[in-house]
């Protein structure tokens, strides 16, 4: 009987967290769009050595991009149990929140993890940071959220 009540309780924490960060989403889409629009007014203004420039650190940013993704490929289970992440070479994935599984795409940076679940419009952008085998996660709130590697 506990253990029943302590699954109902972890379901429905884990449904009020996917909707908080989901709704959360939505303003980093203005926020990024916003960007966007400046990154483009920026380049029509720069000169053919400037967009030369640019073009070498996208392509080193590309490389950071790539490393960081690798480094998140694998399975992480919340410390506390019952939600796990699962990162894949081809930058899909899968949220499993106590057996209900959740199918998204990612992108990483190195300190920013944009998540996109299938259904919704707007990726989540979340804060974190690796160190061996810890994935630290920032919630929408700023609070960590610790996940082992599996």
């Amino acid at each position: 009987m506990k253990k029943s009540i302590c699954i109902i309780i972890a379901l429905i924490c884990a449904s009020v967290l996917v909707l908080s960060l989901t709704s959360c989403g939505e303003t980093t889409e203005k926020k990024e769009t916003a960007s966007v629009s400046e990154t483009v007014s920026e380049k029509a203004e720069s000169s053919e050595t400037k967009a030369e420039s640019t073009a070498s650190s996208k392509s080193d940013s590309s490389k950071a991009e790539a490393s960081a993704d690798n480094k998140l490929v694998g399975s992480w289970e919340y410390e506390s149990g019952g939600f796990t992440y699962t990162f894949n070479d081809d930058k899909t994935g899968v949220y499993d929140v106590a057996g209900q599984k959740m199918n998204f795409t990612y992108e990483a940076d190195g300190s920013t993890l944009s998540i996109l679940y299938d259904g919704n419009t707007a990726p989540m952008e979340l804060e974190y940071e690796l160190s061996g085998d810890t994935l630290n996660v920032k919630d929408s709130t700023g609070s960590d959220t610790i996940y082992k590697r599996k």
